[in-house]
């Protein structure tokens, strides 16, 4: 591309004339949401030092290309209030989903916009496969209003042939024997839908969106990608036990020892109980050979995209819904305001913008995804929800656009990134945990009263489990220590709450603008 010079005025402008001779001929660009379910952040070129080894080429191939943010949070650490709050760019307390069963559309946002539903709207072809919404009633069965042609998914988005009811928490597989693996099924989907979307006699813009499940439980994978891990090899985690001074709210561990052979051992996920080590290293193994496994899918996806001549035009997003615990607190699976919970990773290609690769530790959030992607693509930008009935207003998100992060990864942002988890029972949890990472390194969370029938709290703290959490992240990366209850932090505990209760309407308001300046490229 020939350099030239742009103002940065507003990144989408400034996007735009970058882009003005990539994309003469197709004014819009498309866009591939790809999604990817309890992702720690193993990659090898993004945290080597604390994961060790770990076999993801095409993962490290495409953070060469984009922005890449390692300090992104999720606004709740379970699957369906967290692709809830992605997809519809608004946080729990507007959706009212905090669990796996409810539909926002039924208990939150009737009327709300999607992302694909807000491109579906500006005339793309939307078409998505696999997890993208959570499953079955959470999403009836991935919002189909959302999509241009959402027959074409899959049947019940291949929930297939790598269930093994009953055969244990991880499996290696013999695909030539068994058939395709479910992910390997989503897989073969989306390159035949690139091929179509290609084919077409037709100039709209399509948003193609695709869900990878693994490494999701169970462990099952080919068997090409256990040959990859050794598990005599593999690190287990350097802090199997949980926090000193840690409100016992705070915790969660389930999921794993529901699985037979987990059982067996007899671990049953009570706190400061260790699953023992053999096992530990069979389904730290496991993990490592599902994130492998998408790497792969991901490959052979970008692959085709450029060999059918899109990767100059096509904004690509990645995303996971989540982190997971794999024995760190001694804990396995998701559901706390832990860091190894609610951080996974945020991955923006813009073409012509982010080629090169740029690497950002400022503090996102989840949220913000769908107004970066309209900004990325020139759409027009969306208002921020009004504070009063947030969830009736139908075009409107809760977060801010991060794009501009591709041209100033350092520069000031969000002084903190919030997220939260209910307690006390899947039906009206009495307890909210409302979390914030700040920009100081601190992680504090407060676990306060909750109605779950008007969906509100006034930050009381009367209930028998409520207390406080705070963990220095520059001294305690591992969130070791609890904080809150020694007494040289009391009064940073009670700046913290204060600050907490503010919410992030108050941090969004204290972004600071990027520079105008002029870039050449």
């Amino acid at each position: 591309m020939a350099a030239q010079s742009c103002p940065l005025v507003h990144a989408a402008t400034f996007l735009m004339c970058l882009l003005s001779g990539v994309v003469a001929e197709d004014k819009k660009m498309n866009v591939l949401f790809i999604a990817n379910d309890d992702l720690r952040p193993m990659i090898s070129d993004m945290h080597p030092e604390k994961f060790g080894h770990m076999h993801t080429p095409n993962f490290n191939a495409f953070m060469r290309e984009s922005l890449v943010l390692d300090n992104s949070h999720v606004q709740q650490a379970v699957c369906s209030p967290s692709r809830t709050s992605i997809l519809f760019g608004r946080r729990p307390d507007t959706t009212h989903v905090y669990d796996l069963y409810d539909n926002t559309r039924e208990v939150g946002c009737a009327n709300c916009m999607t992302i694909p539903g807000l491109f579906s709207e500006a005339g793309y072809f939307t078409v998505g496969m696999g997890k993208i919404f959570h499953d079955g009633h959470a999403s009836n069965n991935q919002d189909p209003q959302s999509w241009s042609d959402p027959a074409y998914a899959g049947d019940n988005f291949f929930l297939g042939t790598d269930i093994y009811a009953g055969l244990g928490s991880w499996k290696s597989v013999d695909e030539k024997a068994t058939g395709l693996c479910q992910d390997s099924e989503v897989r073969e989907h989306a390159v035949s839908w690139l091929r179509n979307l290609t084919n077409r006699q037709s100039t709209q813009p399509w948003f193609l969106a695709v869900g990878f499940r693994k490494p999701h439980l169970s462990f099952a994978a080919p068997q090409e990608f256990y040959d990859l891990y050794n598990a005599n090899e593999t690190k287990l985690a350097s802090n199997p036990f949980a926090p000193w001074d840690m409100p016992a709210i705070a915790y969660a561990s389930f999921e794993l020892q529901g699985q037979p052979d987990v059982k067996a051992t007899g671990f049953t996920g009570q706190i400061n109980e260790t699953l023992v080590d053999w096992k530990a290293l069979e389904e730290v193994r496991g993990y490592q050979a599902g994130v492998s496994y998408t790497d792969h899918n991901i490959g052979v996806i970008l692959d085709e995209l450029k060999a059918l001549g899109h990767w100059n035009n096509t904004v690509i997003i990645f995303w996971g819904d989540h982190g997971w615990k794999l024995g760190q607190h001694g804990a396995w699976a998701k559901h706390t305001n832990f860091h190894d919970d609610t951080n996974t990773p945020v991955m923006l290609r813009v073409p012509g913008v982010t080629d090169g690769g740029v690497k950002s530790h400022a503090l996102v959030e989840h949220v913000d995804i769908m107004a970066t992607l309209l900004e990325a693509v020139g759409l027009a930008a969306l208002p921020t929800c009004p504070q009063k009935e947030p969830w009736l207003t139908s075009h409107c998100t809760e977060g801010q656009s991060f794009l501009g992060l591709a041209y100033q990864p350092a520069v000031p942002w969000k002084n903190a990134s919030y997220s939260q988890f209910p307690r006390g029972g899947m039906m009206n949890p009495p307890y909210m945990g409302y979390s914030m990472n700040t920009d100081q390194n601190l992680r504090f969370t407060a676990w306060v009263d909750f109605n779950s029938i008007s969906n509100t709290t006034t930050f009381s703290m009367q209930g028998r489990k409520c207390g406080f959490e705070l963990y220095n992240h520059s001294t305690d990366p591992d969130e070791n220590y609890n904080l809150a209850y020694r007494g040289e932090y009391k009064d940073k505990v009670a700046e913290m709450f204060e600050q907490l209760k503010q919410g992030w309407r108050a941090t969004a308001s204290k972004m600071q603008p990027v520079r105008s300046e002029t870039y050449v490229i």
